[in-house]
């Protein structure tokens, strides 16, 4: 075999990853070959290489070392230097190895662009709807990137942080004639039913009906009294009449967090949904299975232990709702809301995205006959006793205590119990703090 095609050999190997065991090597000629040491390998400006097979990545500069990763035709690598026999030292998510020059080619000169999203879009972990959710911002935001994209997904840095947005709800700024988004300070909410129309006035043809609660997209401000919002994709318009600016609220970067402070201030991602919901195995006021006996898997181990350790003191407990989905919680708000109006409705339950019980941490408890459920009269129980004494030993609290109205955003509800893990749990009841207080937030 002739050194051309020993390389090329070789080469072929860098791609296929075939695994060969060297027999007679001196009868094949390779004895002059050694890649027992690493050469010298000379540092270079990072600069960006695409993949043009699939190609596998390497602790060392040899088809002998072991792989690291494999990736795919037109993956994009940093390159950090080259070694002296035509492999490349390169970066890929974190980790540092080698691959064959051979197959790959120097990307297009990277340069920092800056892109504007077109709807409200969620900046994800990695290229997939199936990775967590970093981020979610509102239409109108910049972002900027530095790389090409790839399979419909274009990697970007918001505020710090760096992520994965979908190429479809995102655009090249031209730096001049960008819209400016809607006041980041404030999400606005329907306080009634509402119809949204095709023109800023009721003349307008009738696009959807929102319930009472529902979160709205505001763009711009008529100048009649109408707003500009964006639904579903499509452009139409709200009377202001009957809809509020809440301000000061904020997305929580950390939704997947036991600790997570979700209050009027501080709302879930939308539609949000924890990955690890199971059902419980304590006994509840009803018996279908629904989502109401869900919670996530630590705190649905935890309020059993809780119900037997009560259980064990002559305590019976039941279970009364515990998770409920973005869909359950803005019936059920648009219900209160009818009932008893606006106001009246957001000092005992939450606007969609706002409530605990869709983090799947939080549960509502009642007596073991069943009476007082989720009313004032379970304070004056033994069951509400025993709880206040005992649920941060399982790592619970009395998310909303009596007489701190002012800092939770709700009366006093001695059968909401939160699960925030048994350390801060003891703390919080040691010091007859809430969970807002204990990390200093609103």
């Amino acid at each position: 075999m002739t050194e051309v095609n020993k390389q090329r050999f070789y080469k072929k190997l860098a791609v296929t990853g075939l695994a060969f065991t060297l027999v007679g090597a001196g009868t094949l000629g390779l004895h002059s070959l050694n890649f027992t040491g690493e050469p010298t390998v000379a540092s270079a400006a990072a600069e960006t290489y695409t993949t043009t097979a699939n190609l596998n990545i390497r602790s060392g500069p040899s088809t002998s070392n072991a792989i690291i990763a494999t990736v795919k035709q037109g993956t994009q690598l940093t390159v950090i230097g080259q070694a002296a026999n035509g492999w490349l030292k390169v970066s890929y998510q974190g980790k540092t190895g080698y691959v064959s020059s051979e197959y790959v080619k120097k990307s297009a000169s990277s340069t920092t662009k800056t892109y504007v999203t077109t709807a409200n879009l969620n900046i994800r972990s990695g290229p997939s709807t199936s990775s967590a959710i970093v981020v979610t911002v509102k239409q109108g935001t910049q972002l900027t990137s530095t790389e090409q994209a790839a399979n419909g997904w274009l990697k970007v840095s918001y505020q710090g942080k760096t992520g994965y947005v979908s190429t479809q709800y995102v655009k090249e700024s031209t730096g001049s004639s960008e819209p400016a988004p809607a006041p980041a300070a404030s999400v606005y909410v329907a306080t009634a039913n509402l119809n949204v129309r095709t023109t800023a006035s009721t003349s307008g043809a009738v696009m959807a009906t929102l319930k009472a609660g529902t979160q709205l997209d505001v763009t711009a401000k008529a100048a009649n009294g109408w707003l500009k919002i964006t639904y579903q994709g499509k452009v139409g318009y709200v009377s202001g009449q009957y809809v509020r600016a809440l301000a000061g609220m904020k997305v929580v970067s950390n939704p997947e967090s036991i600790q997570v402070v979700v209050n009027k201030q501080n709302k879930l991602p939308e539609n949000y949904v924890p990955k690890d919901l199971v059902y419980t195995t304590i006994p509840f006021t009803f018996k279908e299975q629904t989502e109401k006996k869900k919670m996530r898997s630590e705190a649905a181990a935890a309020i059993a232990q809780l119900f037997a350790g009560a259980k064990k003191q002559g305590v019976t407990l039941l279970g009364v709702s515990a998770y409920r989905s973005h869909t359950t919680q803005s019936a059920l708000f648009s219900s209160y809301v009818q009932r008893d109006g606006y106001d009246k409705a957001a000092t005992y339950s939450a606007l969609p995205g706002t409530s605990e019980h869709e983090t799947g941490l939080g549960i509502d408890v009642t007596k073991g006959d069943g009476t007082c459920a989720a009313q004032d009269c379970f304070g004056e129980t033994k069951e509400a006793a025993w709880l206040d004494a005992h649920a941060a030993e399982y790592g619970f609290i009395i998310r909303y205590p009596k007489g701190k109205d002012a800092v939770t955003g709700y009366k006093y509800e001695p059968w909401h119990l939160r699960y925030v893990g048994k350390p801060v749990a003891q703390a919080i009841k040691s010091k007859g703090i809430t969970l807002e207080e204990y990390y200093g937030i609103k």
